[in-house]
C-alpha cells in the first residue's frame, strides 16, 4: 500500500498514526510483496501477525492463502481491518483478536495462547513488530513449536539477537534465542520506506527452530537464572550465584568457566551444559 493509499485510507476513517503503539508501517510495495516467500510461507499455513495496523501485510499473507491469526491493539485499526478484510473474516481464513499481544508471567494473551493450543500444525509468525514490544515479544518464543519467525524489528534490537560481534557480549535474550532458533540477521531497510519515518534503521530478524532446540521447561528454569545473572551484567558471574543460585555456580566451575566470567562471556551452549548438569544434580540429590 503507497503512503497517498494508506493516508487516505485512515483519513476517511478518522485515524492517524499513533506513536504510543510504535506504528511506523511499511509503504514500500515490492517489499511487502515479498515477505511472505521470504518467511516461507504457503498456501494454508497457519501464521500469527502482531500489530497488522492498516493490514498491508495482512493482504499479503491472504494473497498467499495462509490462514491468518492477526493481533491489533488500536481499536480504531481494529474496526479498519474488520471492514477491510470482512469476506476473509466471514470465510475464516482470517481472525482478529483486539488486545494487547503480550500476556503476563512471559505468555502470550491468553486468546492466542488458546489458538495456539487448538493448532494441529505450528505456526510461522510474521509481523512488522512494533519497537516497544520487540523484547518482551521475542522473550515469549523460546521452547514454543514455530514453524518459523519473520520480524521487522529496529537494527539494533535485531543485531544483538542474532547474536554478539566478535567484541560484543551474549544478552539474556540471545542467549534464550539462540538455544531455540538458528538467528539470522536479514534485509536492512531504511527510514524512507515507512510512514511515519522512524528516527532509526530498520532489519529484517529471521529465526528458524533447531531440531533440538531446548523445551518450553527449559527455557522457563533457564530464564529465571539468566534474569539473575544479568540483574548486574557488569559484575562477575560467581559472585551472584553462589548466593541465590549455588548448585549453578558449581555447574558453571566444573564446565571450566573462569572465575572472572561475566554473564554475557558465558556462551549460549555453557548455560546449557549448566542446565543439565544442575537438573542430574537434583536427581541425584
Amino acid at each position: 500500500m503507497k503512503k497517498n493509499e494508506l493516508r487516505a485510507l485512515l483519513e476517511d476513517r478518522g485515524l492517524r498514526p499513533n506513536s504510543r503503539f510504535g506504528q511506523n508501517f511499511l509503504i514500500d510495495e515490492a517489499l511487502l510483496a515479498r515477505i511472505p516467500d521470504d518467511a516461507g510461507v504457503k498456501a494454508g499455513d497457519t501464521v500469527l501477525e502482531i500489530g497488522p495496523g492498516a493490514g498491508a501485510l495482512t493482504e499479503e499473507l491472504l494473497k498467499v492463502d495462509a490462514k491468518v491469526l492477526a493481533v491489533e491493539i488500536d481499536h480504531g485499526f481494529a474496526d479498519l481491518l474488520r471492514g477491510r478484510f470482512a469476506s476473509q473474516l466471514d470465510s475464516k481464513q482470517l481472525t482478529l483478536i483486539e488486545g494487547d499481544a503480550l500476556g503476563k508471567n512471559e505468555m502470550l494473551n491468553p486468546a492466542v495462547e488458546e489458538w495456539w493450543q487448538q493448532l494441529d500444525t505450528a505456526p510461522y509468525i510474521v509481523a512488522n513488530l512494533p519497537y516497544a514490544i520487540s523484547g518482551p515479544f521475542l522473550a515469549r518464543l523460546p521452547g514454543r513449536d514455530i514453524a518459523g519467525v519473520t520480524l521487522l524489528l529496529q537494527k539494533e534490537v535485531a543485531e544483538k539477537v542474532a547474536g554478539p560481534s566478535a567484541n560484543a557480549e551474549w544478552s539474556s535474550l540471545s542467549i534464550r534465542l539462540s538455544l531455540s532458533f538458528d538467528c539470522k540477521l536479514g534485509r536492512r531497510l531504511p527510514p524512507e520506506v515507512f510512514w511515519p519515518r522512524p528516527q532509526i534503521d530498520s532489519a529484517f530478524l529471521q529465526l528458524a527452530p533447531l531440531p533440538d532446540g531446548i523445551s518450553r521447561d527449559q527455557d522457563i528454569q533457564l530464564a529465571e537464572v539468566l534474569r539473575f545473572s544479568f540483574g548486574q551484567r557488569r559484575k562477575q558471574v560467581f559472585g551472584r550465584l553462589r548466593k541465590q543460585f549455588p548448585e549453578w555456580a558449581q555447574a558453571l566451575t566444573e564446565l571450566d568457566v573462569p572465575a572472572d566470567a561475566r554473564p554475557g562471556n558465558i556462551a549460549p551452549n555453557v548455560w546449557l551444559n549448566a542446565l543439565d548438569k544442575v537438573n542430574c544434580f537434583d536427581t541425584n540429590g
